[in-house]
């Protein structure tokens, strides 16, 4: 083999390769509400959330929710640019809100 481009495309002939090319599915916000219980200690599904790429405000309910990785990945459903990252071990949560510009919580729910 050449290069790294040789490495890109599975051979279609390979079905184990060729079947990690699924799409990876999701779920709604609603997904992470018990995770990040855990972290906020309230109900945050009727938060609303800026996204910092696109500008978007929605509530986090309606954000897409990935889980289908080493933790919880949300993504903005109007540009998919990743709102938050949360991660779980035994001892620590790591919390990434790095594409959101804010969250805003109502103090009454």
């Amino acid at each position: 083999m050449n290069s790294a481009d040789d490495f890109a495309v599975p051979d279609p002939e390979d079905q184990d390769v060729a079947s990690f090319h699924d799409p990876i599915t999701h779920v709604d916000g609603n997904a992470a509400a018990g995770a990040l219980s855990e972290v906020f200690r309230i109900d945050i599904i009727a938060a609303l959330g800026r996204c910092r790429h696109c500008g978007s405000v929605r509530a986090f309910a309606e954000a897409m929710v990935f889980v289908d990785a080493p933790g919880i990945v949300v993504r903005c459903r109007d540009c998919q640019g990743v709102l938050l990252r949360l991660v779980e071990t035994p001892t620590r949560f790591w919390l990434d809100l790095s594409g959101l510009n804010y969250l805003e919580i109502d103090r009454d729910q």
